[in-house]
């Protein structure tokens, strides 16, 4: 040894004492880059195009706003043709606010914008309303939880809307719950006199009695409300529609049998019917109003989507008038053009007749969706101008044929459930109109050319879904090779080639799809499932040229796939009730229980791994439940609730299972996180995150240090080739850190936060984050009805994890946490001690190549005496820890 470096041990050891004596350590830790690092990522998501019911829209003089029923709200935004969602920000503890039930625009002022919004079942039936005085950049939040409630995704969401601000003075504001807040509630109506920041209950529409009957909610817990009739809480609509114009608010009830649209001045709040020419056997579905002041009031048979009976009626304010404008069918809305009260469109909503796509044929026939109709004379006659109609058989066409806007994946499907039609208050020509699947526009509305014109205008229907995401993904997967392939709720799954490009959906479709699965092995070789009662599934294996269909082992579950000789594959498909896991290897034409994972009714779907290089061994991670535990016992204990992972080493036939932690009864996080051969990442909900490693068939499993709350986990590709596989987290390292996304580059030791402001209501029913296996920093997340949100590095370099004050220079390595040496995710005296030990050549002394990195602060690509100093001189704040990362 030389003696400089015995010194250097000394110095480092009297270090120890000294500064741990007399000096604030100046210690460098992951989390302090935090924010920096959160800064690095772009966020947003996958295109789709829609994929959910767009329940609303709403409009100002230039101005347009989208709600839906699980998937936020959305502002249109002209200078790019494509909606901006709006409630982003949303956390996965408040996703129920996702739901927005009703919305109003200030008539004085278009930035001045309402959003009523609650879900019984998320969210501790929280019903709160947002307020935006900037157009949506900023809001916020008022808790009416207290006076009412509201179920955005419940029957008659389409209805509307059950908020307004009063034109003549917009500090009162009217808003409507679906039901009381309980049973002792003053009134399902409330009311504002001051913008919206305190809230009262309407007394004198309470005392109307319609809101007579009482219910649960939601059907699980002992709140017991009121309500408008017998029913779960899901079938509540209570108030429907308010209006107000000339000094009166005016309120429809999703009652029969009895008046249901009353109104009152907006002094007294003293309640009466509004006439009594108005149908009392009908649910009133909206209330709008024509540039005359004159109400537009429609009726429906049934809040959910009763389309086969109802009407149009215009009420006249002035002389108390009712005239019937439309009758046959239960309409949507009813609406007058600003410009023009002449000019008026309806739809149906519910009412399932033919649109078409192309000419029909024996080959190729109709869809089956709602009618839309358009008056040139205030609403005396009416014309179908649904898509592909024509003024007679083999006539002219009096609406052009359904266009899919670029979105293959809609052709021959329907526009439905269209609860609204408006004008665009900036291009009166073009109609809108929302749907179970997303929206529709439609060009040329007023024009009356026919196919026979020369150059004809035909009012043209197209799908203009750019922007809203809605899908609810329940599975995902990315390989290395490329291929991010999504299973979804409702409209099968798509093929993702880039995040900018809309999805390719598989075909032949299959509705709902509750997995998707890729050989490791042979990632040509696919298979997917469906979600529903049907049982079917298919399997590729030319990467999705071609789909053969076979026979699943349950309905529902997750996929696995191994190669078990050359074209040889073993199919594994997970129960979705028991946790049972089955494997065929004859594409399901015979199947077998896979032995030694725990199962019993209640527990959630295992998920399944297979090592990429071993197809012979296989891992299951089993969320055990015994929903029976009540019968004999308080509280389950850890017998009846528990995480095991499960390791077969014979291709998964059998499987040997390993307790990891108890299982706390919320979403399973039961997804595997892959670090490399035989080292797997383990969620645990609220009890923090487990290391697994195997090796020879038997598991040791760790406690993961500092994790207070992980509800999923998944991995990506490295940091460095050759490096263990990035781990994402959604969750929480400490009690004390936001809730959000958070990252790690070495197998959980350290973490950063890359994602606390656009979490889209968190991971919602997929629950995963899926990393991208081709590119490092890029990951995918499940929501609640936001689509598939995705985050990857920003163009800009992403700064070290040092703390604000470095200062980088474009030479700089990325994501080093320069002096720490023993990779503890600190910078401390730990560090110098190891670097002088290592120095003399001490073999107990081992220092990793990420180690060796972060430790060259000389930058001379060697580790020296002179290392270790510097680092000292970093501790005793004589330097800044800016000045470590420089030569």
């Amino acid at each position: 040894m030389r003696k400089g470096n015995l010194r250097l041990l000394a110095a480092a050891a009297a270090a120890v004492t000294a500064l741990g004596a007399a000096l604030p350590l100046g210690t460098l830790q992951a989390s302090a880059a935090t924010k920096s690092i959160a800064d690095t990522m772009t966020w947003g998501t996958l295109r789709i195009g829609g994929g959910g019911f767009v329940s609303g829209i709403v409009t100002g003089k230039k101005v347009m706003y989208a709600r839906t029923d699980v998937g936020g709200a959305y502002k249109y935004n002209y200078k790019t043709e494509s909606w901006d969602q709006l409630l982003g920000f949303i956390n996965d503890s408040d996703r129920g606010l996702l739901s927005v039930d009703a919305m109003a625009v200030d008539p004085t002022d278009d930035d001045t914008v309402y959003f009523l919004c609650g879900c019984a079942y998320f969210s501790a039936e929280k019903t709160v309303i947002f307020k935006t005085t900037d157009g949506g950049k900023t809001f916020k939040e008022i808790d009416v939880t207290n006076l009412i409630k509201v179920m955005g995704n419940g029957h008659g969401r389409q209805c509307g809307e059950a908020i307004a601000v009063d034109p003549d003075n917009p500090k009162v504001i009217y808003a409507g719950g679906d039901v009381t807040s309980n049973e002792k509630s003053k009134s399902a109506l409330i009311k504002s006199t001051d913008g919206g920041e305190t809230w009262a209950p309407v007394e004198g529409y309470d005392a109307l009695g319609l809101f007579d009957s009482t219910t649960k909610w939601p059907t699980w817990t002992d709140n017991i409300v009121r309500c408008v009739a017998d029913g779960e809480y899901q079938t509540q609509n209570g108030v429907a529609a308010i209006a107000i114009t000339g000094g009166k608010v005016y309120v429809g009830t999703s009652k029969s049998g009895t008046a249901n649209v009353h109104a009152a001045s907006t002094k007294d709040d003293k309640f009466s019917v509004l006439s009594k020419d108005l149908p009392t056997n009908f649910y009133p579905s909206r209330i709008n109003l024509d540039p005359n002041g004159d109400l537009l009031i429609t009726y429906m048979a049934g809040i959910n989507f009763g389309g086969a009976n109802g009407g149009g009626y215009r009420y006249h304010p002035a002389d108390g008038k009712v005239t019937q404008l439309f009758e046959g069918a239960g309409l949507g809305s009813m609406w007058a053009d600003p410009s023009n009260p002449d000019h008026m469109i309806t739809s149906t909503c519910g009412k399932f007749e033919d649109q078409e796509w192309q000419e029909w044929t024996d080959e190729h026939g109709a869809t089956w969706g709602d009618q839309y109709y358009r008056s040139f004379d205030g609403g005396k006659t009416w014309q179908n101008f649904t898509p592909g109609h024509s003024m007679g058989w083999h006539q002219p066409l009096i609406a052009d044929y359904l266009q899919d806007g670029g979105y293959d994946w809609i052709r021959d499907k329907a526009i439905h459930w269209s609860g609204t039609v408006v004008t665009d208050p900036v291009y009166p020509d073009r109609m809108w109109i929302t749907s179970g699947n997303g929206v529709f526009v439609c060009t040329n509305v007023w024009s009356q050319d026919d196919a026979s014109m020369e150059n004809a205008k035909l009012p043209t229907y197209t799908f203009h879904p750019d922007g809203i995401e809605e899908v609810v993904s329940l599975d995902f997967v990315s390989t290395p090779d490329g291929l991010n392939l999504s299973a979804i709720g409702d409209y099968d799954g798509f093929v993702h080639e880039a995040v900018d490009q809309i999805g390719l959906q598989y075909k032949p479709n299959m509705g709902s799809t509750s997995a998707i699965a890729v050989c490791p092995q042979n990632t040509d070789v696919w298979a997917r499932i469906a979600e529903g009662d049907n049982g079917s599934g298919y399997y590729t294996t030319d990467r999705g040229k071609t789909w053969n269909a076979f026979t699943a082992a349950t309905k529902g579950g997750k996929l696995a796939i191994a190669e078990t000789a050359k074209g040889k594959y073993r199919v594994f498909n997970t129960g979705k009730d028991d946790g049972g896991v089955s494997y065929s290897d004859d594409w399901g034409k015979t199947w077998s229980k896979c032995e030694g994972i725990p199962s019993q009714y209640g527990s959630k779907p295992t998920m399944l791994l297979v090592e990429p290089d071993d197809p012979n061994t296989v891992y299951a991670y089993a969320t055990y439940f015994n929903s029976s535990w009540h019968y004999s016992k308080p509280e389950p204990t850890a017998e009846d609730a528990q995480y095991k992972i499960c390791v077969s080493t014979d291709g998964g036939k059998t499987f040997t299972s390993t307790d990891v932690c108890m299982y706390d009864q919320c979403d399973s996080a039961g997804r595997i996180g892959w670090l490399g051969k035989g080292e797997l990442m383990l969620g645990g909900g609220w009890y923090g995150m487990y290391r697994a490693s195997v090796k020879d068939g038997k598991v040791t499993v760790t406690k993961v240090d500092g994790i207070s709350y992980c509800k999923t986990l998944g991995y990506g590709a490295p940091e460095k080739a050759g490096g263990v596989n990035t781990i994402y987290m959604y969750g929480k390292p400490l009690e004390s850190d936001p809730e959000g996304i958070y990252r790690s580059t070495d197998a959980g030791k350290t973490w950063v936060c890359i994602n606390t402001d656009h979490l889209y209501g968190g991971t919602g029913n997929g629950n995963y984050l899926v990393g991208d296996m081709k590119t490092f920093g890029k990951v995918y997340m499940s929501t609640v009805g936001c689509g598939i949100v995705y985050g990857e590095l920003s163009g800009t370099t992403p700064p070290s994890t040092e703390p604000k004050e470095t200062e980088t220079t474009k030479e700089d390595k990325t994501d080093i946490l320069w002096g720490d040496a023993d990779c503890s995710g600190e910078v401390d005296v730990n560090d110098v001690v190891l670097i002088a030990r290592y120095a003399v050549e001490d073999e107990g002394a081992v220092i990793s190549t990420e180690g060796k990195t972060n430790a060259d602060v000389t930058h001379d690509n060697a580790i020296q005496p002179d290392d270790g100093e510097k680092i000292l001189k970093y501790l005793a704040k004589l330097i800044k820890a800016a000045d470590l990362a420089k030569a």
